[in-house]
């Protein structure tokens, strides 16, 4: 209600006021082709092209009547109206409903088609005013109100008092322009004398992270710094990007000395990050360098990102997330747990295999639900003592010295029993084919060479699992002899070497 009753106290004071309608200059712009522009011509009922009419006004809501030849069109631009007319237009009647009625004026100047004129109208409550500056192009505050810079033309003030402030870096001036009923109809001059208020300046530094925007008096003055003279007291600046909310800083000038500001940053758009892991304790990184908390909800400028997750026995993870501004990603990662004694597996090896006349041992097998089937071969390194053969006639007599190397070949049957994450038993089967092979250390006659023994094992493989694809194993078991040739079974009557055994291999292996 109080509003309304000061809307009508304001209506009824400028009635009051208000000396009528009128014009103050009327001219034709001889330089202005808008008339005559596509895009902003425009043709009358006969097909010919109006005259444009720039008529600057404070107010809006006129009407418009241009007697027998009628009115073209209207157009409200910013500072004016645009009213077209047809060629040949002799008068024009405006009239509004607060400031009254201008009754047929006539135009000083016949009205051509395809030209653009100029109306100053004056609404009866004050005057035009012109603003100049002994400083050119000086920043201009009207009453509070930054106008631009100057010159400022014919800005329409109300009767009254106006305070004006001009200011171009040290120089400032203010001044008071009285407008009143007595003055002529015509636009008024005032020239704002500006001084030297150097003693009153401060030298100022803004500085702002990011390479954000810096804007001062709703233009922007600079990225990322801004330097600039400013008169002692106290200012603000706001900063802005592109994704983020405006952050403004306030700060205060010294004068005559440096000041240097760090504004505040924009504040990022910011969305949230969502992911359950299994097993729940793990090590994430963000773009490869940044640690972030899983087990919480992780905010994050909007932006794309690289999640990797890590955890000491799994296969890691890499995921890249979207965030969005307010929005929550979501996501779910279960870790494949890596197995280090797997239920299936392909793998070869080698080793030492200690025992009588041992050698060097090479391997491969596979496991199949934690079934291992393996081969193995070993070639026989170290030799036997020599055996002394004589000849079998009855007579004994000596006839040469030979050692021996045993090599074998062997095929086992077990099943892996996991006792830990890295520690594997795998008791076993197998069943061996030993070979000797001979060399005459004494004499000429070469006796057993290629003789060879079955037999039958049974004992366990050790395996520790540093690595996922790396294993240590250590087996140890006992071969039972089986079937000899007879070369073997003198072999064993004349010495110690027996078929089979105890004996214990260790090596690495790769498994895959």
């Amino acid at each position: 209600m109080k509003k309304l009753l000061l809307i009508a106290m304001i209506v009824l004071s400028q009635s009051i006021l208000a000396d009528g309608i009128s014009v103050i200059s009327f001219k034709l712009l001889e330089t202005d082709l808008t008339a005559n522009t596509r895009g902003t011509e425009r043709r009358d009922q006969n097909g010919d092209k109006a005259a444009l009419i720039k008529i600057v006004t404070p107010e809006r809501g006129f009407r418009y009547d241009g007697g027998s030849l009628g009115i073209v069109g209207t157009e409200e631009k910013t500072g004016e109206i645009w009213l077209y007319v047809p060629p040949r237009a002799q008068k024009l009647t405006i009239s509004h409903q607060v400031f009254g009625v201008m009754r047929d004026y006539y135009y000083p100047t016949s009205i051509q088609g395809g030209r653009t004129y100029e109306m100053l109208l004056d609404i009866g409550t004050g005057r035009y005013v012109t603003i100049t500056t002994s400083q050119a192009k000086s920043d201009v505050t009207l009453d509070g109100e930054y106008l631009g810079k100057s010159p400022i033309y014919n800005k329409y003030l109300t009767y009254g008092r106006h305070a004006v402030f001009a200011q171009n870096d040290i120089y400032e001036g203010n001044d008071t322009i009285i407008v009143a009923t007595t003055d002529a109809k015509e636009t008024k001059m005032a020239n704002i004398q500006m001084q030297n208020m150097s003693d009153q300046f401060g030298e100022v530094y803004v500085n702002v992270d990011d390479n954000a925007e810096i804007w001062y008096n709703g233009r922007q003055v600079g990225t990322g710094s801004w330097f600039t003279q400013l008169r002692k007291g106290a200012y603000t600046v706001e900063t802005r990007k592109v994704n983020c909310d405006p952050v403004k800083t306030n700060f205060t000038v010294q004068g005559k000395v440096f000041n240097r500001i760090q504004a505040n940053a924009p504040s990022p758009h910011i969305g949230l990050l969502n992911v359950y892991t299994r097993p729940r304790n793990v090590r994430a990184l963000l773009n490869g360098a940044n640690s972030i908390d899983l087990t919480t909800l992780v905010g994050l400028p909007i932006g794309t990102y690289q999640v990797d997750i890590y955890k000491q026995g799994y296969f890691s993870e890499t995921r890249e997330y979207t965030i969005e501004h307010n929005r929550t990603t979501t996501d779910t990662i279960n870790l494949q747990k890596i197995e280090y004694i797997k239920d299936f597996a392909f793998y070869f090896g080698a080793g030492y295999t200690y025992r009588q006349m041992g050698g060097v041992y090479a391997t491969v097998g596979c496991v199949l639900y934690n079934f291992d089937l393996q081969a193995s071969y070993t070639l026989g390194l170290h030799s036997s003592d020599p055996v002394r053969w004589y000849t079998a006639d009855g007579n004994y007599s000596y006839m040469s010295s030979v050692t021996y190397k045993r090599s074998t070949l062997a095929a086992k049957l077990g099943y892996q029993i996991r006792l830990s994450e890295r520690l594997g038993l795998t008791p076993q089967v197998g069943f061996y084919l030993e070979q000797l092979t001979g060399t005459v250390a004494d004499g000429t006659n070469l006796y057993g060479d290629k003789c060879y023994a079955n037999s039958a094992s049974a004992g366990a493989k050790f395996v520790y699992a540093p690595l996922r694809n790396f294993q240590l194993f250590v087996t140890p078991e006992y071969a039972f002899g089986l079937q000899k040739d007879q070369e073997f079974n003198r072999i064993e009557a004349a010495s110690d070497i027996a078929a089979g055994g105890f004996m214990i291999t260790a090596g690495m292996a790769l498994s895959f």
